[in-house]
């Protein structure tokens, strides 16, 4: 039994927060078989304050001022860098789309020993959010569809969970700082995604004018409708569908709806909000907005549930690993070895996998980490035919044709060496095919695998820490 410290830091929109985490490790293999190391207990230790996200301007993060608030926070929590074992930095909603996002987190991870360091797309964000709230641990235990709104300060990030497991996820340009306000109550910011609503619904909210509070009501009863149609599977119209950030949710049906995120504070709080004053008091629209959610999910009789975790929901731990070995029966290329923090897709999220769309899933689930290396992950058959192994390593081959990157494949049963020759038949002997077995992953974790020790490669998994 091993026990880590780890660090989650969560770069915002809206906020920035540091989580300090202790973490019980321990070997759950028996005494002859191949260790592998599970988390036992996860424990939060420390959480910071919730600090504004420092920006030098619209577009630019204030480095500096977020270098102290981290430091200020290790200090605080009386805990060195080289006390951490892992951790994570999230920078996520607008944060993640400013100019010098990249060198904030190259910058940062140096605060905490072995980073997974995440830039999270819309949809990435989504899961990680619906996981930390616990929409989706809510979703299992009471064997339900469970959809997650997790709003902060520049978008909404939507996840459907079903029994469980993520079955959908989008964001949309949704949130409470898309309009700000000046200490004298002025409008001082509107953001460019609220143009058109404004326009087309004849609000009158201007830059430079302090707004009557009847109109940024119906700015916010505007966006409260579109997460209600969407709860209700109700057809949005051309106007609404805007708001989508890189594409549309699908048709589920749900039976629970959660809020996490900062503008979830508000919504759960039952706070009268019926002023100009009283909207602006964090400089933004965000109580209204979440007024507007209550009352409307209120008034339609919809099963909203408080989660466990609101504005702290997207990063509530840090990174543990799993270290494990690989299968025997793999293939690998040194040359391209070690790989470091590669993101997992798991292709099928239930026992059901058709084998006959892999191919198609793979375009639609690298959409979610844009033209980064992922490993893709399949459990597969325990004893797939010679054709069934040709179909599979067909579509692989499809997919990578024309990309300047290995073949990372993974599946839990023990194939990948068969999966690995087929693959390399049809694309010619290239030497770039990496495929491994007897590993066990889910969508967001991430992988490190290491040089190869004979036939085998040690293969770390390290996992964003969501439940308390």
């Amino acid at each position: 039994m091993e026990k880590i410290l780890s660090v989650g830091i969560d770069i915002g929109t809206s906020t920035t927060q540091v989580i300090f985490s202790k973490i019980t490790l321990k070997n759950t293999a028996g005494s002859f078989s191949i260790p592998r190391v599970e988390i036992t207990e996860k424990k939060i230790i420390y959480r910071s304050k919730i600090y504004f996200t420092p920006l030098l301007s619209n577009q630019i993060i204030n480095l500096e001022k977020l270098k102290n608030i981290i430091s200020s926070e290790y200090k605080n929590a009386n805990i060195k860098k080289e006390d951490i074992t892992t951790g994570a930095i999230i920078i996520t909603g607008e944060s993640s789309c400013k100019d010098n996002s990249k060198p904030v987190l190259e910058t940062l991870s140096d605060y905490a020993g072995d980073f997974v360091v995440a830039t999270a797309g819309a949809d990435l964000e989504s899961i990680l959010a619906g996981n930390g709230s616990g929409a989706a641990a809510l979703s299992e235990e009471e064997k339900i569809c469970t959809v997650n709104f997790d709003i902060g300060g520049g978008t909404t990030n939507a996840a459907v969970f079903k029994f469980g497991k993520c079955i959908d996820a989008y964001g949309l340009n949704i949130g409470g700082r898309l309009i700000k306000f000046d200490a004298y109550g002025k409008v001082s910011y509107i953001s460019d995604k609220l143009e058109k609503i404004i326009a087309k619904n004849n609000i009158n909210i201007v830059l430079g004018e302090i707004p009557n509070f009847y109109e940024l009501k119906k700015l916010t009863d505007f966006l409260a409708e579109v997460l209600y149609k969407l709860s209700c599977d109700i057809s949005l119209s051309t106007l609404e569908s805007d708001l989508f950030i890189e594409h549309i949710s699908k048709k589920i049906h749900i039976n629970q709806i959660t809020f996490s995120g900062g503008i979830a504070e508000c919504v759960y709080n039952n706070e009268i909000i019926d002023s100009i004053d009283k909207c602006r008091k964090f400089g933004d629209i965000g109580p209204l907005l979440g007024q507007s959610l209550r009352l409307l999910f209120e008034e339609k009789g919809l099963d909203l549930r408080e989660p466990k975790e609101k504005i702290r929901a997207t990063v509530i731990g840090a990174g543990s690993h799993s270290v494990k070995l690989s299968g025997s029966t793999i293939i690998f290329d040194d040359s391209v070895l070690p790989k470091k923090n590669i993101p997992i897709v798991r292709l099928f999220e239930t026992e059901d996998e058709d084998y006959s769309i892999i191919k198609k899933l793979m375009i639609e689930k690298q959409r979610i980490y844009g033209n980064d290396e992922v490993a893709f992950f399949l459990k597969g058959p325990k004893t797939p035919s010679y054709s069934l192994i040709k179909e599979i390593a067909k579509q692989i081959v499809e997919f990578y044709e024309g990309k300047n990157r290995p073949v990372l494949f993974l599946v839990e049963n023990d194939f990948a060496k068969a999966l690995g020759q087929t693959i390399e038949m049809f694309r010619g002997k290239t030497g770039n095919t990496i495929c491994i077995d007897s590993v066990k992953v889910e969508t967001g974790d991430y992988i490190d695998i290491g040089n190869s020790i004979g036939d085998i490669v040690p293969v770390a998994v390290k996992t964003l820490i969501f439940k308390i």
